[in-house]
């Protein structure tokens, strides 16, 4: 059901959370980039005010009502070529509208992992990766190319990642960790068998732990310290392939590593410019 269609069908909105229906009915792509302080000071009202008011159309907070706007801000952009995020191309389909429908879903999916982010949290966490002694990733099957191609920019600026893929070597790695380590993990749907094992390890060993997946993949938030949430188009089984949870967790981590390059962007600029000569020998 569209936000248009809840808030219209909500019979117990208070004069306050009429108000605020109506703006970002009016306002909808603008609320999409707003934070919750941000629309709280637009509007005189209290951030409380604007909970409530998402709580009674069903969502958990702010952040979940503006991946459903973002969401339905997509399909309306994308209706003249909508896509099966699933199934994005058919038995009967040429090379040309193989390209042109995965271009779409790249685009959705983007956007929609975009609508997601919580840009304090994405700072804080940024911030802790950027000053950490020892960063260790863990996950596994096709999500290890993404850890490892986060490692390798981490590289280029002088940081070392550890990436963890196997089940044998998760559980050595966090018997070994100590509160010098933070720990990332990357999962799409979070129910991934080994995730609780490690969380119940590292919460013992008070390390840091980042949750990176879907939309509601936070299944443990006792034993995880922070969490960015992915776009969760995709379909966890009913799927031609990871399509969209890859190109959603690739981009975050494009994200996150760009933020952390920032945070001492001379320094990093410096350090990949004085070694290029050393990393590319090609004579050019």
């Amino acid at each position: 059901m569209t936000i248009d269609k809840l808030i219209a069908l909500a019979e117990d909105l208070t004069p306050i959370e009429q108000n605020i229906a109506q703006y970002i009915l009016e306002n909808k792509d603008d609320v999409i980039n707003f934070s919750i302080q941000t629309l709280s000071e637009i509007l005189f009202v209290s951030k409380s005010s604007i909970l409530r008011f998402c709580k009674k159309l069903g969502f958990h907070g702010f952040n979940d009502f503006k991946v459903q706007l973002a969401k339905e801000s997509v399909i309306c952009e994308n209706k003249d070529g909508l896509i099966n995020v699933n199934y994005p191309f058919e038995i009967l389909d040429t090379p040309r509208e193989i390209a042109d429908n995965l271009l779409k879903l790249y685009d959705i999916t983007i956007k929609d992992t975009f609508s997601c982010i919580d840009y304090e949290k994405l700072d804080e966490i940024s911030k802790i990766l950027n000053g950490c002694q020892i960063l260790d990733i863990y996950t596994h099957a096709h999500n290890a190319n993404i850890a490892q191609n986060f490692r390798d920019k981490m590289l280029t600026i002088g940081k070392k990642v550890n990436c963890i893929e196997s089940f044998y070597e998760q559980r050595l790695n966090a018997l070994a960790s100590d509160s010098s380590h933070v720990a990332v993990i990357l999962s799409y749907s979070g129910k991934a068998s080994w995730i609780l094992t490690i969380l119940k390890k590292l919460k013992e060993k008070n390390i840091t732990v980042i949750l990176i997946g879907r939309i509601g993949s936070n299944l443990y938030p006792g034993l995880v310290s922070h969490y960015l949430g992915i776009s969760n188009l995709e379909n966890l089984r009913n799927r031609i392939s990871q399509f969209s949870s890859h190109i959603a967790l690739q981009y975050m981590m494009d994200v996150l590593y760009s933020c952390i390059y920032n945070l001492d962007y001379n320094k990093n600029t410096r350090y990949i410019q004085n070694s290029i000569e050393y990393m590319d020998d090609r004579n050019i």
